[in-house]
């Protein structure tokens, strides 16, 4: 019987995973499922707390569920499920000598796609405030997990080949990768390229003041995975409202001196 390796994909949603999946499964020696593995089993894994790194979860019932639909055959199993970056851990303890391949995606662009997906419920500021989350776990993951490669959305798109072959030299069984596939992307099939561009332009001035506001709090983040962030030439129309409310509102003393203008901008809201 096949000696079997676990790859596990850490990424957020809306932030390359599907791509990726689909690239890995370009190769011969790698088992993977139609979708994603918290799909089969939405009882223990597919749950609303799902983002919970506390969450307790039957690794074993996982362990059989997921080994009744991959195929053993073949060397490398691969699996992805988005929340796992917040329990990536609990996955090195109870898949031994897994491997895991981490990535980000730039968060103005991640943004819009949850936007898109998720629904006006969400406002972009709670959505920024995921990124932040998600980053500061993948940070954690780059820095403990033992057997891990990590690039982000943009390095992909932008040299498919390169990383394809990172890969494979961190995961010899794998053999070979096939970047130059057409991929299905929103439904249709494309080959690789970064949509980045296209999904930020849909992004307006008030878009990216309410990302901003959240993102300028942790630039540590930002920095880490080497992304900039997106002035405005203007401030928004939003922006400036508020301002001259609370400078009107500052004006009377009717604010407590925490929510006064000069440090109100320090706050999300």
């Amino acid at each position: 019987m096949t000696e079997n390796k676990y790859l596990f994909i850490l990424c957020p949603p809306a932030s390359g995973s599907t791509l990726l999946y689909q690239i890995l499964k370009t190769s011969p020696q790698a088992s993977a499922f139609d979708g994603e593995g918290q799909a089969l089993i939405p009882s223990i894994l597919f749950t609303k707390d799902r983002w919970k790194p506390e969450k307790v979860i039957s690794w074993d019932t996982a362990r059989e569920k997921w080994i009744e639909n991959w195929n053993l055959d073949k060397p490398v199993l691969v699996e992805k499920s988005p929340p796992h970056l917040v329990r990536a851990k609990q996955l090195e303890t109870y898949f031994p000598g897994s491997h895991f391949i981490i990535m980000m995606r730039n968060p103005y662009a991640f943004c819009e796609g949850i936007k898109r997906r998720w629904g006006r419920k969400y406002t972009f500021r709670n959505i920024a405030k995921f990124w932040l989350i998600c980053a500061g776990y993948q940070m954690e993951n780059i820095r403990t997990l033992k057997n891990s490669l990590w690039f982000t959305y943009e390095d992909l798109t932008a040299d498919p080949r390169r990383i394809c072959n990172r890969i494979v030299r961190a995961i010899p069984e794998l053999v070979e990768l096939n970047p130059e596939n057409k991929f299905s992307v929103f439904e249709k099939s494309l080959k690789i390229s970064n949509l980045n561009p296209h999904q930020i332009s849909k992004l307006s001035a008030d878009d990216l003041f309410e990302i901003n506001l959240i993102l300028k709090k942790r630039p540590s983040l930002m920095a880490f995975f080497n992304y900039r962030y997106i002035g405005l030439v203007e401030e928004s129309i939003r922006f400036k409202n508020v301002k001259r409310f609370y400078g009107w509102a500052r004006s009377l003393k009717r604010l407590p001196e925490p929510l006064r203008w000069n440090d109100w901008k320090k706050f999300p809201g």
